[in-house]
């Protein structure tokens, strides 16, 4: 039957919050014997961007009747509104939801309590350090959390009396280029450093604190600073930024414990709130405990050059991630690569499927748009506890995941879900086993990306090449016997004539020439002239098997090349050619025989004379066989 599960869909542009929210969730979950599916993406901003069509499809891979309940954490931009709109049904599945960190309309919610801490943070500039000038640098405009922090900063401000003026007010888009802009953009209006800066997250407080210091600018001293989600680079920053911590690890285990008692039909509010924290720190002059203590010049050295090596070990890595998967240019380098990727990055297990319609697909990823997920899915690769799955399979988009990743034991285990896909198609999906740990410092995201680019790549490529072999079977071949055709031998012809030479060793070269075809078209038609000329081509390839080449060489003429020792076992292949076309003709049922007219030579290694020329050769003593034969049939009807 298998354990129960609980899903968590999660639309996430902070990896750390999610894996703290994971974390909390887990927590939780102890002792209960049910595993965490987590259906994971990293969108971009813009409700109707096919890149989210792709992404956001992750939501519609699992049966959700499979599960005891879902949490979402989709707090981005866009995030709710993309699975209201494209994915429905999820949200009227009748399953037990809770939603953290958004309030989502008819589902139990968790929210943090972000109106009363950046109230509190904010009044904390103004009654502890007398602010009066004070910006606000604020994320996207539609955004829920940035629309009630900036009414948090408001409502700070009129309570104290303080005038809110809309030119200290500017809305962006949470990223730290984000802060370097709002910067720029109040040093235009001359208010670049009032009293304090209050920032919608950490990320835009880093990015002003940047631009100042470009005009030698510092907090505390030239302006106080504060932000939101207490990250890990605000701890990192010389002064830390004060700001506010949102626990995510607690958020999930609430979210968790107001799932099972959701699951148990006990009556819970439709909003339950979770308390934030304030962190204060240097940047508002508040100075934490460990900001204070006197480090030895020799041991902050130390510590910057093991936290700047650590970083540059880590680029490097990711670097070399996406050199080597960008290089795969044939599945099994592509498999390789993905294995030292997981085993560097200490991966427990995981398998990557992909829709069979992309990996049996005979047209560019560009012209197979699906945005769906195939019913069944093709393992490419895959891992579990560091050793290689790499027997190829087909498992049922039900079961999600091969029975090797399965841990069917009592412990708590979580499942990362991530899409492959490009320009929104859907390639398949990734599954990471107990190692949420990959989601730190976005490095999921990062490997995702390079495993998106790079197989996609790889399948537009072995699409070509298929392409390309198709394409040149239509230059070499003869359409009717699908023999070679005089490009055919002009191409793979010269070529084994000039590595015969380079090895010493002869060549058979074999010149035929069908009788009384025009005889047979006369009486008979010309279909079957044809049949007579597929009869013989058919009797020729089951002759020379994989060493020779068989060529049409124009209407009734026909070519073998291929290598032989002496001309005993030259006369023993022509033996073996005219007793598979006698047989050929007492099977065949046809009112007329197939014959033809056969000269050969063999090539001497030692010679100056080409291909051509043997080729010349043995057609005039297949016209010498012709003529004999012509001679031996008029004797004999005389006769």
């Amino acid at each position: 039957m298998g354990k129960q599960k609980i899903a968590l869909i999660a639309a996430s542009g902070d990896s750390e919050l999610l894996e703290a929210t994971i974390s909390g969730i887990k927590e939780r979950l102890a002792g209960s014997k049910t595993d965490l599916h987590v259906f994971l993406c990293f969108p971009s901003f813009g409700l109707d961007l096919p890149e989210n069509f792709g992404y956001y499809n992750i939501c519609s891979l699992p049966d959700y009747q499979d599960y005891e309940g879902i949490i979402f954490s989709i707090n981005v931009v866009q995030g709710y509104d993309m699975i209201k709109k494209y994915h429905p049904a999820i949200l009227k599945c009748g399953k037990p939801m809770v939603s953290l960190d958004y309030e989502i309309e008819g589902i139990t919610s968790v929210l943090p309590d972000g109106y009363s801490a950046e109230y509190r943070l904010v009044e904390h500039l103004i009654t502890e350090h007398g602010c009066r000038t004070i910006n606000y640098v604020g994320g996207s405009a539609e955004h829920p959390d940035n629309i009630l922090r900036k009414k948090a900063y408001i409502d700070a401000l009129t309570a104290h009396g303080i005038p809110v003026e809309e030119r200290r007010i500017r809305d962006y888009s949470f990223m730290d280029a984000d802060g370097r802009q709002a910067y720029a953009d109040f040093k235009e209006l001359g208010i670049e450093l009032p009293d304090a800066v209050v920032c919608a997250n950490d990320a835009m407080a880093l990015g002003y604190c940047q631009a100042a210091e470009g005009d030698g600018k510092y907090p505390p001293e030239d302006f106080l600073i504060v932000g939101y989600d207490n990250d890990a680079n605000a701890k990192a920053f010389t002064p830390m930024i004060s700001t506010i911590d949102k626990d995510a690890r607690s958020m999930g285990y609430l979210g968790c414990d107001v799932l099972f008692r959701l699951i148990a039909n006990e009556k819970v509010q439709k909003v339950v709130s979770h308390e934030q924290k304030l962190v204060l720190r240097g940047s508002c002059g508040c100075y934490a405990p460990e900001e204070l203590v006197e480090w030895d010049r020799r041991q902050l050295h130390r510590q910057i050059y093991y936290r700047v090596k650590e970083e540059a070990s880590y680029y490097e890595t990711l670097n070399a991630v996406r050199q080597n998967l960008a290089l795969s240019d044939n599945e099994g380098l592509f498999n390789f690569y993905m294995l030292e990727v997981m085993r560097q990055f200490n991966i427990y297990g995981y398998c990557m499927c992909i829709n069979q319609a992309i990996y049996y697909g005979t047209q560019a990823i560009e012209f197979n748009w699906d945005d769906k997920y195939d019913e069944e899915q093709y393992v490419l690769s895959g891992m579990c506890r560091g050793v290689s799955q790499d027997e190829p399979m087909l498992i049922k988009r039900k079961d999600l995941v091969p029975e090797y990743l399965l841990q069917e034991d009592e412990e708590i285990h979580d499942y990362l879900f991530v899409p492959l896909q490009k320009f929104g198609a859907s390639l398949g999906y990734m599954v990471i086993v107990d190692s949420s740990s990959v989601l730190f410092r976005r490095m999921l995201m990062y490997m995702v990306a390079a495993i998106n680019s790079a197989y996609s790549n790889l399948r537009n490529l072995e699409v070509l090449r298929k392409m390309n072999k198709r394409l040149d079977n239509v230059y070499v071949k003869d359409a009717l016997t699908d023999m070679y055709n005089r490009f055919g031998y002009m191409r793979d012809g010269y070529a084994m004539f000039e590595k015969s030479k380079a090895y010493g060793k002869p060549l058979l070269v074999m010149f035929m020439d069908m009788d009384r075809l025009k005889e047979i078209n006369d009486i008979y038609g010309h279909s079957h002239g044809d049949n007579a000329l597929i009869l013989f081509s058919g009797v020729l390839k089951a002759c020379v098997g994989e060493e020779m080449i068989a060529v049409r060489y124009g209407g009734d003429e026909f070519l073998i090349i291929g290598p032989v020792k002496n001309k005993k076992e030259a006369e023993a292949f022509k033996g073996k050619l005219e007793a598979e076309l006698k047989r050929a003709n007492e099977t065949s049922g046809l009112p007329y025989q197939i014959e033809a007219s056969i000269g050969y030579v063999l090539t001497d290694v030692k010679g100056s004379s080409e291909l051509d020329d043997y080729v010349e050769e043995a057609d005039e003593l297949m016209y010498e066989v012709k003529k004999q034969n012509r001679k031996n049939r008029k004797d004999y009807a005389e006769g």
